[in-house]
């Protein structure tokens, strides 16, 4: 692609249009704080929706040369796993940019944000939610991010896991988590956040939000109460 400057000293491409406002762009329609809550409740309802519908999935049963039973796990797990631990990640880097819009400059992701482990992106926020605890949740919900939750094993052996149990401990503080995240983030982005290349913004956002339930919606967006039909 070919760039030009002009007498006012930007610089545009061969179409016309200044680097300055694609970076602009970038931010205002895909990099910004409420896009990364936007992508993070959109995974976790998935993610609830699938958990609901658990007790009725198959079992999938591993057991020895002498029939006893190694492990028992229900199918969906890897798809809560999965979803959840990409809504987590979404939730926590909506901290981060937050935190730290010059991560979201000169139209790329900083090196900061190309991470799948929880853990550590947890450690670099400083607005976020239980930051001490309900660590094992986020370790459980990091481990197949790169491995058994989207394949059947890692790059090499070494780095192959077995596959987790959901356990009902796991998820109670997993939608913990959300929640705490969901109330945190509506109540920062209903003031203005400032972001690069002169970008800024502030969202009000109403109803359920990654499973706390904030500011009613207006009225014509709520769902119809269907009531019992008899």
């Amino acid at each position: 692609m070919a760039w030009t400057k002009t007498d006012d000293d930007s610089i545009v491409d061969s179409g016309g249009k200044g680097i300055n406002d694609e970076h602009k762009r970038f931010v205002d329609d895909y990099a910004n704080p409420h896009a990364w809550l936007l992508t993070a409740d959109n995974l976790h309802e998935q993610a609830a929706a699938i958990y609901s519908r658990r007790s009725g999935s198959s079992i999938l049963t591993r057991r020895n040369a002498k029939g006893e039973v190694l492990q028992e796990t229900r199918g969906v797990d890897k798809s809560v796993f999965l979803l959840g631990g990409f809504a987590l990640e979404n939730a926590i880097k909506a901290f981060l940019v937050y935190e730290n819009p010059h991560w979201i400059s000169n139209g790329r992701l900083s090196g900061e944000l190309k991470s799948h482990k929880l853990t550590g992106l947890r450690g670099r926020s400083k607005l976020i939610p239980y930051k001490r605890t309900y660590t094992h949740v986020l370790e459980a919900f990091e481990s197949g991010l790169d491995s058994w939750f989207r394949y059947p094993c890692a790059l090499t052996m070494q780095d192959t896991q077995e596959g987790q149990n959901l356990y009902d401990h796991l998820w109670l503080g997993y939608t913990k988590l959300m929640s705490a995240y969901g109330k945190t983030l509506v109540t920062l982005l209903d003031k203005e956040w400032k972001g690069p290349h002169g970008s800024h913004g502030c969202w009000k956002v109403r109803g359920e939000t990654l499973g706390w339930r904030g500011k009613a919606l207006p009225p014509q967006y709520r769902r119809p109460n269907r009531g019992i039909v008899r």
